[in-house]
């Protein structure tokens, strides 16, 4: 047992900078890891106001980041395997068993985890008060602490211990398939070049294209989020099997291009790519998918974040909104004025209108079609011409077949419309005070302003509605607890109470808490990207290092092996951040159509938040990549 301790302690120590970089990665994840488990088991948290919200959505967070954790360890594993599958194969030739080779391995993935979850757990707590304090920012809430429970300690070593166990299974699998006494050589050996690798090329690209169609297709409606879902679904297995097949296609038709392959930078470019052709391709497309990623996590989060406002004025253009079945009477109107006194609230610039219930359906170019819950994307609700013109102190005239319309898109709208049969000649309106989603549902509300009550009634069979909205002078407590006496005493739920305190709370907590966790998420992301990309540099370092000398005994100079470098490294490092960009450019017609679901249609902020975040990630990748670069540089020249 002894000797095998020492012959692990020193398979760690002489690949220390291999292992070093694992365990580093890993205790960062695993800090990451330890800061979700903290926040769903913080009571603080719990018993704020809508905080059950963040817990929910870190759970679902937590089970990315594991799941990506996860990932990564195994992927980053492979590397390391082909390096210690040579020391085992020396270990074999010495005179030690396959069992002996398992009780190292098993001692060195013991100290690896034992590592990583000191570091991890050191990372985790010293970073928890800023993440609580940029939680506490973002979400407007006062009160949060951060708590040293036992129980987060435990849940994620054994999360990890389980990890790492199944890694120490995978090895041994591995280990069981090779014979010991070819271990030694098959460190040297090169990846076969896979059989059919056309029709994987094929393959992937369809499913890439079915992928995109679906995305640019999807409209914004209950099925919009699974369509972006199985969207993502079809994009990854595309993406690796192209990266994998198009990678070797390109290799070899490069390869067999002699003007090109027979110059010294290509030739040793080339060949070293498909000395590892698999591992290349896999690697790339993990790159590119890990980038497409953040960028949909940043944009999805920073455009909801910042768009709040714009929500909330969608929701509530007045302080507090009332909608009735009939309309509040003089004595309503008393006892809203009580419940104001009662909770030292002054009520101010009321407004009110009468209107159709909203009907959902969707626009096919001119034409408005009723549709079901699940295909709707837009809701019709109608006026009188002589409600507009008193609310919006207009003197406007109207024909029986003209209508005024006002939406949040207003560069689409055509000239003549189509609804229930009749014709109407379209006036758009640049401006409406009581633009409001009724209902507080998904689909975006379209007003139309008629001539009278009965064209009204030809547009929107639905019943009539009474719209009251009014400002309010008071402190938010006391807001909040005016809005909710009025939902018990005129008994109306929180769609037909609509409270801006009351929503600004819940959507603080909920889109900063979104913000925050997405920032999290796309930092584990960026950090497990970047060390991708810098192993993938050193692993091949190492890999390439003997073939360099051997090149440079016969003649190589170092300006050629630079050279040679280079070619190498821009012959693919760019693919997948473009091929991240263009993943992006692809989704976000989906992303623009999923936010719309939360009621957010501004494309010009989505738009900004988008080329922002590529040029970013564009940067920093590029910076990456050249000081990764140096490394793999560094490391064939030693």
């Amino acid at each position: 047992m002894l000797i095998h301790l020492k012959l692990a302690k020193s398979t760690l120590f002489r690949n220390k900078q291999q292992y070093s970089l694992f365990v580093f990665v890993v205790g960062i994840l695993l800090a990451l890891n330890f800061i979700f488990l903290n926040l769903m088991n913080n009571t603080t948290l719990k018993n704020s106001s809508n905080g059950i919200y963040v817990i929910a959505m870190t759970r679902i967070c937590a089970a990315f980041v594991l799941f990506l954790s996860f990932i990564f360890m195994f992927y980053v594993n492979s590397f390391i395997m082909k390096q210690r599958n040579g020391e085992l194969g020396l270990f074999n030739i010495l005179g030690l068993t396959r069992g002996d080779l398992r009780l190292i391995i098993c001692l060195e993935n013991c100290f690896l985890y034992l590592l990583s979850l000191i570091l991890g757990l050191i990372l985790g707590t010293s970073f928890l008060k800023l993440a609580f304090l940029i939680l506490q920012k973002f979400m407007h809430i006062k009160g949060l602490q951060e708590q040293f429970g036992g129980l987060p300690f435990v849940q994620v070593a054994i999360i990890f211990m389980i990890m790492f166990g199944f890694i120490f299974l995978y090895d041994i699998f591995c280990l069981q398939k090779i014979k010991p006494m070819a271990l030694w050589n098959q460190a040297y050996q090169g990846e076969k070049r896979p059989k059919n690798h056309w029709l994987m090329g094929i393959l992937g690209v369809l499913l890439l294209a079915g992928g995109y169609a679906i995305a640019v297709s999807t409209k914004p409606n209950l099925n919009s989020l699974i369509q972006f879902i199985f969207a993502i679904f079809l994009v990854v297995i595309g993406i690796y099997l192209t990266f994998i097949a198009g990678s070797i296609t390109l290799l070899s038709f490069l390869q067999k291009r002699p003007q090109f392959y027979y110059r010294p930078n290509h030739f040793i470019s080339i060949s070293g790519m498909l000395y590892r052709m698999k591992q290349n391709g896999a690697g790339l497309a993990s790159i590119c998918l890990l980038c497409t990623t953040i960028l949909v996590t940043l944009i999805t989060t920073i455009s909801v974040y910042q768009g709040t406002t714009e929500i909330l004025k969608l929701f509530n253009p007045y302080d507090v909104m009332l909608t009735t079945n009939k309309p509040l009477t003089a004595s309503d109107q008393q006892r809203l004025h009580v419940l104001a006194q009662a909770n030292q609230v002054q009520m101010k610039s009321p407004q009110k209108i009468k209107m159709t219930v909203p009907t959902p359906g969707i626009w096919k170019d001119n034409k408005f079609q009723l549709g079901n819950s699940a295909d709707s994307t837009d809701t019709i609700t109608t006026i009188t011409l002589a409600d507009y013109n008193r609310l919006e102190q207009q003197q406007r005239q109207l024909k029986a077949h003209q209508i005024l319309i006002y939406t949040s898109n207003q560069k689409s709208q055509p000239k003549n419309v189509i609804i229930n049969g009749a014709s109407y000649q379209v006036i758009p309106l640049k401006h409406f005070k009581l633009y409001y989603n009724y209902g507080h549902s998904i689909w975006r509300p379209i007003i139309i302003v008629s001539a009278n009550e009965q064209v009204a009634q030809q547009i929107n069979h639905q019943p009539w509605q009474y719209v009251q909205g009014f400002n309010v002078e008071a402190e938010k407590a006391n807001q909040q607890k005016f809005a909710q006496q009025i939902q018990q005493k005129f008994k109306l739920d929180v769609t037909r109470c609509s409270d801006y305190a009351q929503n600004e709370s819940i959507f603080n907590a909920y889109f900063g808490g979104l913000l925050f966790l997405g920032i999290i998420t796309c930092l584990a992301m960026t950090i497990t990207a970047v060390l991708l990309i810098y192993y993938k540099q050193v692993a091949e370092g190492y890999a390439d290092q003997k073939r360099f000398v051997t090149m440079q005994q016969v003649g190589l100079s170092k300006a050629a092996a630079r050279k040679a470098i280079h070619s190498q490294v821009l012959t693919v490092f760019l693919l997948p951040i473009i091929m991240a960009i263009v993943n992006t450019i692809f989704a976000l017609p989906a992303i623009i159509n999923v936010l719309k679901q939360f009621s957010l249609y501004n494309q010009r902020l989505i738009t900004l938040v988008t080329f922002c975040s590529i040029v970013i990630l564009a940067v920093a990748y590029i910076l990456v990549y050249t000081l990764t670069t140096k490394t793999y540089e560094h490391l064939v020249h030693a």
